[in-house]
């Protein structure tokens, strides 16, 4: 509605509950981005007042926390997002991560069994399972994940290297290097198969062919080299000289 008074016109605007989550999404970002954290934050929790189910609200929210260190915050959205909206799957597949990210590992492993409960069929949340497991050396549990996965999808060489280096973990050595082989004769040039190989053989106790595999890693990738240096499969190698020159 618009009337004339003195050459100015005045326009009366009525927003919906739609327009003012946007008005306050777009808000938020640019205080964000401005460094006014909390204010940021307010507007981020009173959209999840109004709509309970907004993943742009809660992303932004546990973002925001995260990358202003604020981890607990974070936490409560994640939290608060499941409790509020326990079927939806976007809102668990952040919670499994975010844990995961924080070394939480049984409590992500539990995010990822609830998304195997309401996504039957998504073999992916299977690999995010094995994961976990393994980080929990329930080595047993976790091959039985990454096979579950491996029976609906052969072609992903990362799941078949983290099979690989599960059954090395259970002793299971000529195994776990056929599957790092196969992956190589696929993709003869591949750094992680390498590095998986050479976890291997490090585990295995044979320094020999686990250095000679990790230099052909580096020498394919550089950044392997640095992540080679606190990887727990490494730790038999952690003092020796070549090991610490190769990686230094």
């Amino acid at each position: 509605m618009s009337r004339e008074n003195d050459n100015i016109t005045y326009v009366s605007v009525t927003y919906t509950k739609e327009d003012t989550v946007k008005i306050f999404l777009d808000s938020a970002q640019y205080l964000r981005e401005q460094g006014k954290i909390e204010d940021a934050l307010n507007l981020y929790r009173k959209i999840t007042v109004m709509q309970p189910d907004n993943a742009e609200a809660y992303i932004g929210w546990l973002t925001t926390c995260f990358g202003s260190g604020r981890v607990d915050g974070g936490l409560r959205a994640i939290d608060q997002w499941v409790e509020l909206n326990p079927d939806n799957t976007q809102a668990w597949l952040y919670k499994a991560f975010a844990e995961a990210e924080l070394g939480n590992h049984q409590k992500s492993l539990e995010a990822f069994e609830k998304l195997i409960e309401l996504q039957p069929d998504e073999a992916t949340n299977w690999i995010g399972k094995g994961q976990m497991l393994y980080a929990l050396n329930r080595y047993d549990e976790a091959l039985a994940a990454f096979s579950k996965y491996t029976l609906t999808d052969t072609t992903r060489t990362d799941v078949w290297g983290m099979k690989a280096s599960t059954l090395a973990r259970l002793g299971r050595f000529d195994e776990a290097i056929n599957i790092i082989n196969k992956n190589l004769e696929q993709s003869p040039d591949d750094p992680a198969s390498f590095y998986n190989r050479a976890c291997i053989y490090s585990i295995k106790g044979d320094k020999a062919n686990a250095l000679a595999d990790l230099k052909r890693t580096i020498e394919i990738d550089i950044s392997f080299r640095e992540y080679a240096r606190t990887d727990e499969d490494f730790k038999p190698l952690y003092n020796d000289e070549d090991f610490i020159n190769l990686t230094k």
